[in-house]
């Protein structure tokens, strides 16, 4: 066994996706399958389409380059991020839709899609809640008849919006109907059709799961729910699905005792910063605890008694999960 590795349990994954997706498929709600998390992983892609995923969502073009060459052409992809100028000529041909905010971005990924014959989809995210992406509500109108105007090969297919990823503040009730007049507005002004309102991420899932959803948001993209079972305005459990379906082994290589008359036996594991942040998982082991790190090594305290070549078990956060996917040091193992 190599160690550090990550413990991948695709049958919890697969059910969490089946619950979550089935909540939201009876609410007539469309999930995005946000990836960025799992690197764009095809092992647990396949579960999530396997088990009715129909798009993939990603903020990192390499990783929808991934899930392209293992999905095939047919496969609708939408990259999360607003798009890197530098990149829209390979955008244009890996995606079939992706957040904009900006103009010059949208007329140069219609110039490259008019290049080659091609359209392409997009969301217009619209800054509500979070104080990170998206135009300010009276802002929208302008950039959606500046695209109709100007892109040609652009479609617009939404418009979206985010909360709790940057600030603390809670997606609410009130800005998501404003998404809803926003798009009675576009369409009745500019005559044309925008059939999806994309309405958040995982910390809305609260709102689909009580049914108070307003009507009309008929999309929301998802990850940290679907990989570790809650959501994420209280990270409150999601009812029948799995916390634990990554789990994070390292390999204990010193032991000693505390110092002073400490009674925490003090050992070092063969985990570090290259690793994952430790402050982004925690030990399973009771009264155990990392309470230093350095790039190679970490320091756990324990009550519990424990020798050098124990396995220590941690479960990782949404952040310490895409540590360890992204470490090329951490062993992914998949349990089915």
């Amino acid at each position: 066994m190599h160690y550090p590795c990550l413990k991948i349990n695709l049958s919890k994954v697969e059910n969490n996706v089946r619950i979550i997706n089935g909540r939201c498929a009876s609410q007539g709600i469309s999930v995005v399958g946000v990836s960025k998390c799992f690197l764009g992983d095809t092992e647990i892609a396949g579960v999530l389409k396997k088990n009715g995923i129909k798009i993939f969502g990603d903020s990192r073009l390499l990783n929808l380059v991934k899930l392209r060459k293992y999905f095939g052409p047919g496969q609708k992809l939408y990259m999360l991020r607003t798009p890197m100028i530098t990149e829209v000529a390979e955008l244009a041909t890996i995606c079939s839709t992706s957040a904009n905010t900006q103009r010059e971005t949208v007329k140069a990924i219609s110039g490259v899609c008019n290049s080659l014959d091609i359209r392409h989809e997009i969301i217009v995210m619209v800054e509500t809640d979070d104080r990170r992406e998206g135009l300010l509500p009276d802002q929208v109108l302008p950039f959606c008849e500046y695209v109709q105007k100007n892109c040609p090969s652009v479609d617009i297919w939404g418009i979206g919006t985010n909360a709790r990823c940057i600030t603390d503040k809670r997606p609410t009730r009130k800005s998501l109907k404003l998404l809803i007049e926003l798009k009675r507005e576009i369409e009745n002004k500019l005559s044309i059709n925008i059939p999806v309102i994309s309405g958040g991420n995982s910390s809305i899932y609260n709102l689909i799961e009580k049914k108070q959803l307003p009507a009309g948001i008929n999309q929301v993209r998802i990850g940290e729910a679907m990989l570790l079972g809650h959501e994420t305005a209280g990270y409150n459990a999601i009812e029948g699905t799995y916390n634990d379906a990554f789990i994070l082994e390292a390999e204990i290589i010193e032991t000693k005792k505390g110092s002073g008359g400490n009674t925490l036996q003090r050992a070092i594991a063969a985990l570090g910063l290259q690793d994952v942040y430790y402050k982004n998982i925690n030990a399973l082991m009771p009264s155990t605890a990392i309470v230093q790190q350095s790039s190679d090594h970490s320091v756990i305290e324990t009550t519990a008694k424990i020798k050098t070549g124990d396995i220590i078990s941690f479960k990782p956060d949404y952040f310490g999960l895409l540590l360890c996917m992204s470490s090329p040091f951490v062993k992914k193992i998949y349990i089915n």
